[in-house]
């Protein structure tokens, strides 16, 4: 696989990660000083998955400017932070919400369905 690293701010999620190899910064990636410490004019993608989509753009938006050509994913909760975030450099965002959704729905219409469920057709109680 490639080489990645994580970059997070609580040390108990990190401990599993290098226990399994896993190349780990502790601290918040929004400070400039703990983000440069990823070399991201060498990288190639960055996933930001920052709950806090102010901080989450700030990310984005120090990544860009390091690299222009870096692929960024991001996660929103809004359609307003998607819009804050592909405005700030992100590539892709994925709305957490419309993904639940998605599933749902293809669970619904596959044929795997709820039993009794039939495609299409709404059923109340």
């Amino acid at each position: 696989g490639r080489p990645f690293l994580v970059i997070e701010d609580a040390d108990q999620p990190l401990a599993r990660l290098r226990e399994a190899g896993i190349e780990t910064i502790i601290g918040n990636a929004v400070v400039a000083e703990v983000l440069g410490l990823a070399n991201l004019p060498a990288a190639r993608q960055l996933a930001v998955a920052v709950p806090n989509a102010f901080e989450a753009g700030q990310i984005v938006s120090q990544a860009r400017a390091a690299n222009p050509g870096i692929a960024i994913i991001a996660r929103a909760h809004s359609d307003a932070e998607v819009e804050h975030l592909r405005s700030l450099g992100a590539d892709a965002v994925i709305m957490g919400e419309r993904e639940i959704a998605r599933g749902m729905a293809e669970a619904l219409t596959a044929d795997r369905a709820v039993p009794g469920l039939q495609p299409g057709v709404t059923q109340t109680a």
